[in-house]
């Protein structure tokens, strides 16, 4: 082994890479030891009267050496791109299914997953149930029918209580690991209510109950009672900066 490999002491006794007690000139200041924070410390203390970059300057003319040139193999040429364009309707950093095989979008491209067999069955379990989900709020946010709703409630049960039965709560260490990178995540970790050491409670409201409401702009008011309490809610509308249908106003203004 060459000797820049080891420690050496300088004739002052301070323990340094054997290279500068060999070439004493390439340390740029004096070496010496002075009191630390843990005891006796070696330090390079600068020369007063000699600026560092004259220093160093004169030093990089006493590095000789050698630069030999040493070709690599492309490492690119060995990885075939299997990506493929993103879909849009997929959305963004989300896992999805094409011809039986698990992507994964990332912007503007969907890459293959490699996992195991047992994590890709878990994953591919989870995108049903986001999609059912999904199809679900839609369904509310639309005010489809209570059939549809019900039909797609009892839908997601099925989902959820047969992937339950294979690999357990959607907030398990298995299914946080194999689906955490999905956008959708932490929406289908809140449809289970958990206790506050983790273990379940109960389904979350959406498997049976309408959890979103359309939104309903108010026209007009028949009695006294409800132009007050619509006058209340007026004006907290109106800190919020919401503005009111002009008909609904002028009748509230009379």
């Amino acid at each position: 082994e060459p000797d820049w490999v080891h420690l050496g002491q300088d004739p002052n006794g301070i323990t340094m890479n054997q290279y500068f007690v060999d070439n004493p000139d390439m340390i740029l200041g004096e070496m010496k030891v002075v009191s630390g924070p843990y005891g006796p410390t070696p330090t390079c203390e600068p020369y007063e009267d000699q600026p560092l970059n004259d220093l160093l300057t004169a030093a990089i003319q006493n590095i000789h050496g050698q630069v030999t040139e040493v070709e690599f193999a492309d490492l690119e040429s060995d990885e075939e791109d299997r990506s493929i364009p993103a879909d849009p309707d997929v959305r963004n950093f989300s896992y999805t299914i094409v011809d039986g095989e698990i992507f994964y979008r990332e912007n503007s491209r969907m890459n293959p997953v490699e996992v195991s067999d047992t994590a890709k069955n878990r994953i591919k379990g989870l995108i049903d149930i986001r999609e059912s989900v999904r199809r679900l709020i839609d369904l509310q946010t639309e005010d489809f029918p209570d059939a549809d709703i019900q039909a797609e409630q009892a839908k997601l049960n099925t989902l959820y209580d047969d992937f339950g039965e294979k690999y357990g709560l959607i907030n398990s260490r298995g299914n946080t690991t194999a689906f955490s990178s999905d956008s959708s995540f932490c929406l289908l970790a809140s449809l289970e209510v958990l206790d506050d050491d983790g273990n379940f409670v109960r389904k979350a409201d959406m498997f049976s109950k309408r959890t979103i409401k359309q939104k309903v702009i108010v026209q007009s008011v028949d009695t006294a009672a409800e132009e007050l309490d619509f006058t209340v809610n007026e004006d907290i509308l109106a800190q919020l900066g919401i503005e009111l249908p002009a008909d609904l106003a002028a009748q509230l203004a009379e």
